[in-house]
């Protein structure tokens, strides 16, 4: 089993690096299994720490469906991804 995983960065820093990212800077802004680790059942993370991922996951969710972000996933191993965000260059997508 892998190890207990913590959010790569606080919610503060990833506010922080969303502010001053240029388009095409990218983030991990999580190791493991997120949604996963989001739910309170299966997690081991603590209560604390999976509030904070919680924020964070949200807020990235949400930048990206406003276009700010683009949000994709580079497997580690079979238990465990990167969740990395890139910063959009500005442009608002095209939606059909």
């Amino acid at each position: 089993m892998m190890p207990l995983t913590l959010p790569v960065l606080s919610e503060h820093s990833f506010l922080a690096w969303i502010d001053q990212a240029q388009p095409g800077d990218s983030i991990s802004y999580y190791e493991g299994l997120l949604g996963v680790d989001r739910a309170r059942d299966p997690s081991a993370l603590p209560g604390s720490t999976r509030s904070e991922l919680d924020r964070i996951a949200d807020h990235a969710m949400a930048l990206a469906k406003d276009g700010c972000l683009l949000l994709v996933q580079r497997r580690i191993a079979e238990d465990r991804i990167a969740y990395i965000a890139i910063k959009a260059s500005g442009d608002k997508p095209r939606r059909n």
